[in-house]
């Protein structure tokens, strides 16, 4: 299939030349980032913009640093580099996990990280490893307009987020983890690279004495969106993370999360993978929390 023409684009090399066009063209306009979602939906006439603005050409989005006590990396910046960027690696594997997972290595070299969290599809890797670190959301509009959005408040439904027609993705922040904090990440799909069937993204916290101090648990593949399991991360405060309690939360994890039947797994299976992988996730995290707790002695 061909896709209907594209009447204009534009490549801006500033953000604020990139809000201005957004503005003007908003209601034809498609933001192209890596195009690994975009540009199939445009050949299958899923949408049929009229207006391309292309954010490939602006270096400021393609970024990650520190400030203010977190890591803030830019729209732009490529799952390939998401994945190697020794500030990911050495405080926040669990991002990095999700980022090498993601497709292959063509989608991961092209691909990028606002690209994927705008586009909000809920068996996207993304969105369980901004749950789980608990991320924030820097959305821009021409004239200085900034606002910030939880993770958990970004994503409304299946390819929906809070995202206005005049707004750009321009960042995400992830608050600094504790010394003794780590975080694991996996996916089940059919074939590698896959959009996942179900995906588990666990951050844990652990005192002086070992146990947990605090936990997050985040669920993908579900019909909806990514998700928290609140009542199975509630668990684990104060425990020593053995093998009981670990199975515990992946039973009321399974239990917890709204979880549907598709052509490609039903709700008991997607339940199975839930109940088994979170206490994988768990210990693994563990494991990076004590590890980096001796690092850093």
């Amino acid at each position: 299939m061909y896709p209907k023409a594209i009447e204009s684009y534009f490549a801006p090399t500033t953000v604020d030349e990139a809000l201005k066009l957004l503005t003007e063209h908003r209601n034809g306009a498609k933001l192209l980032a890596g195009g690994q979602s975009l540009m199939p939906m445009i050949k299958f006439r899923l949408v049929e913009p009229g207006c391309l603005i292309d954010l490939n050409r602006i270096p400021a989005l393609a970024t990650i640093g520190e400030a203010d006590g977190a890591l803030c990396v830019g729209a732009m910046v490529r799952h390939a580099d998401v994945a190697t960027h020794p500030l990911v690696a050495a405080s926040y594997p669990l991002l990095a996990d999700a980022a090498r997972l993601i497709g292959d290595l063509q989608i991961r070299n092209r691909g990028t990280i606002g690209g994927s969290l705008a586009h909000a599809d809920p068996s996207a890797d993304y969105p369980v490893a901004m749950l789980a670190l608990e991320a924030r959301m820097v959305l821009s509009r021409a004239g200085g307009g900034r606002r910030v959005v939880e993770a958990d408040k970004f994503f409304v439904g299946p390819l929906t987020s809070v995202l206005d027609a005049d707004e750009l993705l321009t960042e995400i922040q992830l608050p600094k983890p504790a010394a003794r904090a780590g975080g694991a990440y996996v996916k089940h799909s059919l074939v590698a690279g896959d959009f996942a069937l179900v995906s588990v993204g666990v951050q844990l916290t652990l005192r002086t004495d070992g146990r947990c101090e605090r936990a997050t648990i985040a669920i993908g593949g579900l019909p909806a969106r990514a998700a928290y399991a609140r009542q199975a991360a509630k668990l684990l405060a104060g425990t020593v993370l053995d093998d009981a309690i670990c199975a515990r939360a992946g039973q009321t994890a399974a239990g917890e999360v709204e979880v549907g039947t598709d052509v490609r797994a039903s709700e008991a299976y997607r339940r199975g993978l839930i109940a088994s992988y979170v206490p994988a996730m768990i210990k693994q995290a563990r494991e990076r929390a004590g590890a980096a707790a001796a690092a850093k002695k």
